[in-house]
């Protein structure tokens, strides 16, 4: 009975081991056999099942490669890359998803279908005042049109983060062109906003509300509002403002039965038509105008106050060449904008309220200038002057806030005129300006400037992870949840991390590694291993705004040109303890300090003390 069970193994062996050669297996091949055979045929059998072979690496076997969950970092759905226009776009992999979506009545959004996209960058948001602006100043785009009757939104000095309008497809095209990228297909727009489930908008399938887009109802008056306002609003890959705000153009023409027949790969559009497609909702829509799935046309050389864009990249910058931006070597700080612009108080202040006044303290008149200035926080009087001489003011403080002064100077009398001149004074308050990892600010320039040409070797320094294979990677850091110009957001088995477009910045490259791609009006500085610009680099000002270097913010020329309104106002006379006034001569004996009388004191050829109300 041993034999026979001592002949199976040998069996078993021998197939093992001619398997393990004609296999070609790399590997020796050692039974893990026990020193006894088991006394019975079922621990045998257990015997035979438990048989497992024993790896052992030999001279010949080559030593696998350690590798590491982030060995590889490709960007994610939703990484964030940082563009040369200060704008983020965020990564949208390519795969399938349903388009439109099925009506039992005819609609230009059905029939529902499937189709494949390659994956893309989009920018996160839409374009705003402020990066229009700079494309503007660069001779690249057209002045926005102003439409009668709606504020001219591009002008003012707190909408330069709001959402650019009033833009035809022909601008918008424009500036998508100016930054190196195009306008969205209409499936690709509507992936971003939708994801790969198809919802019906990019937040889920609750109701519109005020606390996932800025529609009809949310402000008063209904405006555009700063981009990225409504975080709860966002689509599943990272996309905010997909839905109100303000509508956005896509590159399509528009043909109303387009997806019955619409390819089923990268779809773009039909091959022309006399309106182009338009897709997401405003802060005019109503609730029925705001599915991610509706479709809406305008003919393309027009143009509403509702209507703006995104852009999407040109081809892909991981591989295409082109696309590899190089690190500006100076760049401009980030800081708060709505720390420098309450938009609770309109700027310049309106004019205050200035009368004469004149009253009877203890029988002796007192008179002079009342002046009251309220709602204006930091945006005080100063130099105020009567008669182009400097007041002398008491202050006190009136219950709405405001600041009431009564004044004189010399030479002020009852019943004068008195031309009254003030200004107003905005001091603007210190901001605290930040630069992103791999950048520091220069005190005297108010610029960050490139710390080094290349990012730093292990051991790597505060604000930066060592990654295998990359070497020292920038922390995306979690307040500003932004990388630097060039650099997209990777997430690692640790943290997240930057890595750079032009992989010749990391510190395992070799120096003679030069991937120059630097902006128009830019030269490379093979040193720094970074662009230079020949003018310094500087926030661009819509129109009729002012850039202010030291708080890097835009503002209004009112904060410059400095408006002193003037008032001629007249002092009154002061009421008498007599229904008439009358002029009481007085003895020659009486002196100059017995007149209490303003009048009488001058003309008896005495000197009235003003501000004191005595005669001498």
């Amino acid at each position: 009975m041993k034999k026979k069970y001592i002949s199976i193994l040998s069996i078993v062996l021998l197939l093992i081991i001619f398997s393990a050669i004609s296999c070609r297996f790399p590997y020796k091949i050692v039974p893990n056999l026990p020193s006894t055979l088991p006394p019975s045929e079922t621990a045998i059998v257990q015997l035979l099942d438990t048989l497992q072979p024993t790896v052992e690496i030999t001279k010949e076997t080559p030593i696998p490669e350690q590798t590491t969950a982030v060995e590889k970092l490709e960007p994610e759905a939703g990484s964030v890359l940082t563009w040369n226009d200060y704008s983020n776009f965020v990564f949208i992999p390519g795969g399938e998803f349903i388009m439109g979506k099925d009506s039992s009545v005819p609609a230009d959004f059905s029939p529902a279908h499937k189709i494949s996209l390659d994956g893309f960058w989009i920018q996160q948001a839409e374009v705003t005042n402020q990066q229009y602006a700079q494309c503007v100043s660069d001779g690249k785009c057209d002045l926005p049109v102003q439409e009668s009757k709606v504020p001219y939104w591009y002008e003012d000095a707190y909408d330069a983060n709001h959402p650019v309008v009033g833009v035809t497809w022909f601008q918008a095209n424009q500036y998508c062109s100016y930054i190196h990228s195009r306008l969205p297909t209409e499936s690709e727009w509507e992936i971003t906003a939708r994801g790969q489930d198809g919802k019906s908008f990019p937040w889920g399938g609750d109701k519109p509300n005020c606390n996932y887009l800025n529609f009809n109802g949310c402000l008063e008056p209904a405006k555009p509002y700063d981009i990225r306002s409504f975080p709860f609003g966002t689509s599943d890959f990272g996309a905010m403002d997909m839905a109100g705000n303000v509508f956005e153009w896509v590159n399509d023409w528009y043909v109303k039965d387009y997806y019955l027949s619409s390819p089923s790969i990268n779809p773009t559009g039909p091959l022309d038509g006399w309106k182009k497609v338009y897709r997401g909702g405003s802060y005019n829509s109503s609730e029925e105008e705001i599915g991610s799935y509706l479709r809406f046309a305008l003919e393309p050389e027009k143009q509403t106050p509702d209507l703006g864009f995104r852009c999407v990249l040109q081809g892909d910058p991981l591989t295409d060449p082109t696309l590899k931006i190089v690190q500006p070597c100076q760049i401009i700080g980030v800081n708060d904008q709505n720390q420098i612009q309450p938009t609770s108080t309109p700027f310049p202040c309106s004019p205050a309220s200035v009368t004469g006044f004149c009253q009877l303290l203890s029988g002796k008149p007192s008179y002079g200038l009342d002046i009251r200035q309220s709602g204006c926080l930091e945006n005080k009087l100063f130099s105020m002057t009567g008669n182009s001489q400097p007041l002398t003011c008491t202050i006190s403080q009136l219950s709405d806030g405001g600041n009431k002064y009564l004044c004189t100077f010399p030479g002020m009398a009852q019943g004068i005129k008195v031309d009254v001149n003030y200004c107003h004074a905005f001091t603007l308050p210190l901001v605290k300006i930040s630069c992103p990892t791999g950048y520091q600010l220069n005190q005297n320039s108010k610029f960050c400037e490139i710390e080094n040409a290349k990012l730093p070797k292990p051991p790597c320094p505060q604000g930066y992870l060592e990654v295998p294979s990359y070497g020292c990677l920038p922390i995306l850091e979690a307040n500003t949840s932004v990388c630097p110009i060039g650099f997209y957001s990777i997430n690692t088995t640790i943290s997240s991390v930057c890595m750079p477009l032009n992989k010749c910045l990391l510190s395992i490259e070799s120096d003679s590694c030069q991937n120059v791609n630097c902006n128009s009006g830019q030269k490379f500085d093979s040193n720094k291993n970074c662009c230079i610009s020949v003018n310094n680099p500087k926030k661009t000002c819509s129109t009729n705004l002012i850039y202010n270097f030291d708080q890097n913010v835009c503002l209004g020329n009112e904060f410059y040109i400095k408006k002193c309104p003037v008032s001629n106002i007249k002092i009154p006379y002061c009421p008498t303890l007599t229904p008439t006034a009358t002029s009481t001569p007085f003895p020659k004996s009486l002196s100059c300090s017995d007149i209490t009388d303003y009048d009488v004191c001058i003309k008896n050829g005495c000197n009235w003390a003003f501000g004191f109300f005595y005669c001498y």
